[in-house]
């Protein structure tokens, strides 16, 4: 099973970025049952946040659209608990990452998750962790 980090999301609803069409396509995918993914919490509320704050999108058209990526029954909503919160502290510490970047690692870590869907780089430096970038996917 694989993960899924926000700039996944984001392009994937946002149709004026250029990255756009490759992560829709990979969404579409999984809305279709060819995979089932799992999705740190932390990653909708900061998908949210790109799209209100440096996109301009309208709070309840996202809100719509993250829940509908959220009912997905191919998606596992995966919460964040106090031990996640902790051992992103550590893996944050090891791997001079940052804050939510480590809170994803260490929920997808927690179950056993070892590849992400990610257009970061950052992601990268966790050896723990196998990036797969769709952008880059030919």
């Amino acid at each position: 099973m694989n993960g899924m980090d926000s700039n996944i999301l984001v392009y994937t609803l946002n149709k004026d970025l250029p990255e756009h069409e490759k992560c829709r396509k990979l969404l579409m995918s999984i809305a279709e049952g060819n995979e089932i993914i799992s999705i740190p919490a932390i990653v909708f509320m900061e998908s949210f946040h790109a799209l209100i704050r440096a996109y301009k999108f309208k709070i309840e058209d996202i809100k719509k659209r993250i829940i509908a990526i959220i009912d997905s029954e191919n998606i596992n909503f995966l919460n964040i608990t106090l031990s996640t919160i902790l051992f992103a502290f550590n893996l944050s510490e090891e791997y001079n990452t940052g804050g939510r970047d480590s809170l994803i690692v260490a929920s997808l870590l927690e179950h056993n998750i070892k590849n992400i869907y990610s257009h970061d780089k950052d992601f990268d430096k966790i050896n723990l962790l196998n990036r797969i970038d769709p952008i880059n996917i030919h």
